[in-house]
C-alpha cells in the first residue's frame, strides 16, 4: 500500500480520497491523477456531498495602479468557473453554485424580474416575493409537476459575502466575469433548450443578498453590479434583483 506523509500524518489513498474525491471512479486502483486530486482536496474545507471551498479568490483586477497596487499584486486564486451547462454555474474558487440569468420573457431567470425581501418591521423577516415567488419556483417537487431547477431543491438567496464574491474588480457595467455575462440577446435562455441561444445575463444594479443589517433591520445588505459596490441603507419593502446559489456550509 501506498502511504503519503502530509501535514504531520500518514495518509493511506483510501483515506485521502475519502476526504473529497472528486472524479475518482472506484474501480479499486488509485491513479497518480486521482492521487494528486485527493491530496490537493484534502487541504481543503469539504462536505460529504463533494462541494469543497479551495481558495480565497483575486478581485480581479488586472491593471497595475503602482507597485503594491491590487493590479500589480494580483493576489488571490485567479477567478475561475464552470458552466455546468444545466443553466447553473460553478465557482471552482468557493465551491458555490449559482443559478444563471437570461432574457426569456415570463420565465424565472429572467434578469429583469425584481423581487421583495420581507418585512420591514419586526421581526423582519425575510418572507417577500423573493421567497414566495423566486424561492418557491426553483425549489418546488410538485407544484404543477415540476421538478427542482437543475435537479437540486435547495436553491437559496445568497449571504452578503457570498454575493460580493461575484463581483469582478476589473470590469464594470456589469462588474462581472464574462462566465456571468455572454451572449445576453433577445429571448435567450439559462440552458439553450429549444434551440434558442444559450446565455448568462447579469444586470448592474442592486441585487439581494439574504444578509439583514444588524444597526438598522429594516433593511438588507445589497451589491451594486455596477461597480461592485456594497451597500448597507436598502429597504426591505423595494424591490431588488436576485440571484440563487446553493453550497457553502
Amino acid at each position: 500500500m501506498v502511504v503519503v506523509w502530509i501535514l504531520g500524518g500518514t495518509w493511506s489513498p483510501s483515506q485521502l480520497l475519502g476526504q473529497c474525491c472528486g472524479d475518482c471512479n472506484g474501480d479499486g486502483v488509485v491513479t497518480v491523477n486521482e492521487l494528486v486530486t485527493a491530496v490537493d482536496r484534502a487541504l481543503t474545507t469539504c462536505r460529504d456531498d463533494g462541494i469543497c471551498r479551495f481558495h480565497f479568490p483575486a478581485s480581479g483586477q488586472i491593471t497595475s495602479y503602482g507597485p503594491g497596487s491590487d493590479g500589480d499584486v494580483q493576489a488571490g486564486a485567479v477567478l475561475s468557473y464552470t458552466d455546468n451547462g444545466d443553466g447553473t454555474i460553478t465557482d471552482n474558487n468557493t465551491g458555490l453554485m449559482w443559478e444563471k440569468k437570461d432574457q426569456q420573457v415570463g420565465g424565472i431567470h429572467n434578469l429583469d424580474n425584481t423581487y421583495t425581501w420581507g418585512m420591514t418591521s419586526s421581526p423582519y423577516t425575510m418572507n417577500g416575493t423573493v421567497v414566495t415567488a423566486f424561492l418557491d419556483t426553483l425549489n418546488d417537487v410538485a407544484g404543477g409537476g415540476a421538478s427542482c431547477f437543475a435537479g437540486h431543491c435547495d436553491w437559496r438567496i445568497p449571504n452578503i459575502r457570498e454575493l460580493a464574491s461575484l463581483v469582478n474588480y476589473g470590469s464594470s457595467n456589469p462588474a462581472v466575469d464574462t462566465a456571468f455575462n455572454t451572449n445576453c440577446v433577445a429571448n435567450c435562455t439559462v440552458d439553450g433548450a429549444g434551440g434558442t441561444t444559450m446565455c448568462s445575463c447579469t444586470q448592474s444594479l442592486l441585487y439581494w443578498s439574504s444578509t439583514t443589517i444588524q444597526a438598522t433591520p429594516f433593511g438588507a445588505w445589497i451589491v451594486y453590479f455596477t461597480d461592485g459596490s456594497v451597500y448597507n441603507y436598502t429597504y426591505k419593502g423595494i424591490t431588488g434583483y436576485v440571484r440563487a446559489v446553493r453550497g457553502g456550509s
